[in-house]
């Protein structure tokens, strides 16, 4: 069990709904081969804020949540 129970429920959804390809075929790919594809940064960017992140840096408490990283 994890304390962001609410997220793994919105990260299922967005793989459900194939976000990920539909935000991918809307924002072009950067130039650069070291850039995150939008999706990885729009679908972190709204777990983020729907955990009550302010920032880009309140993601480290999303990359640390095992349970919610195996779900994506």
């Amino acid at each position: 069990m994890t304390s962001r129970i609410g997220l793994i429920t919105l990260a299922h959804t967005i793989q459900v709904l194939d976000l990920s390809k539909t935000i991918d075929q809307h924002f072009p790919a950067s130039g650069s081969n070291c850039a995150l594809k939008a999706s990885t940064f729009i679908n972190t960017l709204v777990l983020s804020q729907y955990e009550g992140g302010e920032c880009l840096n309140d993601i480290v408490h999303i990359a640390k949540d095992k349970a919610l990283m195996s779900c994506h």
